[in-house]
């Protein structure tokens, strides 16, 4: 513990002062330019999740300036063929929402018989007068169903039918208890215990073995029995083995594979794909259109919305990728837009109120209706485009989500997919930033108010200021920003262009963008495992280590997503959850996850240091480390997690 603190203080002290320091000072350090060589380290930190090994040497020979023309333009960059293995198990992260509703979404649990409703084991007299005849009419009806009918009857019905009669009274005791004692049997069959599947010697090896003792075991078990088998097992004792993990999870909890897949993809890309700057975007992107991965049916939406609303734009222009994510059903679920319509909806037709109304069905619809929703036209405005301080009103934000009423969801249940609903779309006159829309229009009045929004001076330093913070420094310099805003502009939005004119600027090659940076807990864990060159077979683990330091992946509520500047990530829970990660993963503690320390072996603090920095380490990173190892065996391993800790590893 002793050793943590000392840690913590090595660690997070330094940290601090790079987060306070003033990017915007006055010293001209955005015009001190960088040497070649802290070019090439400074395009690598910003463009990808970190450097593997041998990176640094391949950009020096295609060059600073055409290795970010290649990450510009990732259709000529060759994949790597590692990564396709990495998703291949992960199917849900192809397959359309319909698909992953019908196949992991199931009303009942795979394997269980779903028992009969009550009506239909009763005609619909005979429910009548159970559920709602005279006691006398309750005990005909069900005496004179068939032993086997009353039995399942009365196991179903609330004890308040069978009051009064004692006699169905212990007879509904019984079949309760007899309904008990046939789910427990069915549930043994179903989720046998490993006592039942095995015997003592292979339980003790599923339960304790090693990695390769299980991995035989399992080897040896037919599909049928492999499958019953992992479903027994406790989580510990699959840790490492994806495949086992996630035969378990379908038999179990089939929702949670949907966005385990997800994170462990994403947790793949990062690490493994040669196109770094797209998946770097799309985490980006996707954090600026957030949606939370845990209300309602987004789980089923949320692969979708990455692969086919964020992905395809990241390099595209801005209102293709705003007009995108609008349509989406994850983005109208998350919002409420799906559900947002015109207040005169049920003021007309049959639908109206008063005494003369058909009532029923359309009471009942009348009370489903929320009326107008101004959440999605609140976070466009402020979020998605033009910024808080972006110079709109309230009454921009009404006029904006009238402008997107019926923007709803077909079949949100079944096959969640867009559709533009007439019937709930104000058909008023609007006017939003001053620009009339005429009545009448239907969905042309979103498509305006995107058109409007996508070529605004104010989304375009907004979004150009989001994408210089997360690129350049917490406090980018306004000159920058200014050159990106305009280039935004005269390009109708295009994203590359944008890119290019930050990428090829003084400020982002300059000493006020060096290592001006602290990365995320995503960026931690993915540089720290291509660093180390990591063989990842199972990133579950991984993931797991990013939520621990503060970013559950998919999992950030507030639709402003995460924040991208350094005082986010630097309470001392977190910086002590990234002393931990270190550690685990330098010295082999992560299941699924394999480094090779053993080429360090005699070699010294300073040796292992350059090699996992791309760099010289800092005197008082050396320091740090010595401080680190006193009174403790030296060893790769050790030093590596401690050179993984430092500030100057967490620093981009």
């Amino acid at each position: 513990m002793r050793i943590k603190r000392l840690l913590l203080v090595a660690v997070a002290v330094p940290l601090a002062a790079t987060s306070a320091f003033p990017a915007n000072s006055a010293d001209g350090r955005f015009e001190t330019k960088l040497s070649p060589d802290q070019r090439i380290r400074q395009a690598i930190s910003r463009l990808t999740f970190g450097a593997r090994p041998g990176d640094f040497e391949e950009v020096r020979r295609l060059g600073v300036d055409k290795w970010i023309e290649l990450q510009l333009h990732p259709e000529r960059i060759p994949e790597n063929p590692v990564l396709e293995g990495k998703l291949k198990p992960l199917d849900s992260i192809r397959m359309d929402s319909a698909e992953i509703i019908k196949q992991y979404f199931p009303q009942f649990p795979p394997g269980f018989t779903r028992p009969p409703n009550l009506n239909e084991l009763l005609s619909g007299e005979q429910f009548r007068k159970v559920l709602n005849g005279t006691a006398e009419e309750r005990r005909a009806a069900i005496m004179a169903l068939d032993s086997e009918k009353r039995m399942k009857v009365l196991a179903m019905v609330p004890p308040g039918v069978v009051e009064g009669l004692p006699d169905l009274q212990k007879e509904q005791t019984a079949a309760r208890q007899k309904q008990n004692e046939e789910r427990q049997m069915e549930m043994r069959r179903v989720r046998p215990p490993i006592t039942d599947l095995l015997d003592a010697m292979q339980s003790e090896i599923a339960l304790r073995g090693s990695a390769e003792q299980r991995a035989a075991l399992f080897a040896s078990l037919d599909a049928d029995k492999r499958k019953k088998v992992a479903a027994a097992l406790p989580p510990d004792a699959i840790a490492g083995l994806p495949e086992l993990r996630r035969m378990t999870a379908i038999s179990r909890f089939p929702q949670q594979i949907v966005i385990g897949d997800l994170r462990e993809a994403k947790m793949y890309r990062a690490q493994y794909s040669n196109r770094q700057l797209e998946e770097v975007l799309t985490d980006f992107w996707f954090n600026h259109f957030n949606v939370f991965e845990r209300k309602g049916q987004i789980p089923a939406m949320l692969a979708g919305y990455e692969r086919d609303a964020i992905r395809p734009h990241v390099f595209g222009t801005f209102k293709d990728l705003l007009l995108a994510t609008a349509r989406h059903p994850a983005m109208l679920y998350y919002l409420d837009n799906w559900e947002s319509m015109s207040p005169d909806v049920f003021q007309v037709g049959p639908f109206a109120p008063g005494p003369f109304g058909l009532g029923g069905g359309a009471q009942f619809l009348a009370r489903q209706a929320h009326g107008l929703n101004e959440n999605y036209g609140r976070e466009l405005l402020e979020l998605h485009t033009l910024g808080v301080n972006g110079g709109f009103s309230q009454a921009d934000v009404i006029a904006v989500a009238r402008c997107f009423t019926g923007w709803t969801i077909r079949q949100p249940n079944q096959k969640p997919e867009f559709v533009f609903a007439a019937f709930m779309h104000d058909t008023g006159e609007k006017v939003v930033l001053g620009h009339k829309i005429p009545a009448d229009g239907g969905e042309h009045d979103g498509l305006q108010v995107i058109e409007i929004l996508a070529h605004h001076p104010s989304t375009a330093r907004f979004i150009s200021t989001k994408l210089a913070r997360r690129f350049v420094s917490d406090d980018p310099p306004q000159a920058l920003i200014e050159r990106m805003s305009r280039t935004f502009l005269k390009t109708g939005g295009d994203l590359r262009a944008v890119l290019e004119t930050m990428f090829t600027s003084r400020e982002f090659f300059s000493e006020g963008a060096w290592q001006a940076k602290i990365k995320s807990p995503l960026e931690m864990v993915v540089s720290a495992a291509r660093a180390l060159d990591a063989d990842t077979a199972d990133s579950f683990e991984l993931v797991e280590k990013v939520a621990s330091m503060g970013e559950p992946l998919y999992g950030k509520e507030a639709p402003s997503g995460y924040k991208d500047a350094a005082e986010a990530w630097l309470s001392t829970a977190n910086v002590m959850a990234r002393i931990g990660f270190a550690d685990a993963l330098a010295n082999g503690k992560l299941k699924g996850v394999k480094v090779n320390v053993g080429q360090w072996e005699g070699k010294s603090v300073k040796e292992i240091a350059r090699d996992l920095l791309n760099r010289d380490p800092s005197e008082q990173t050396l320091a740090a480390i010595e401080k680190g190892l006193e009174g403790r065996q030296a060893n790769p391993g050790l030093i590596a997690g401690l050179i993984i800790s430092s500030p100057e590893f967490q620093r981009r």
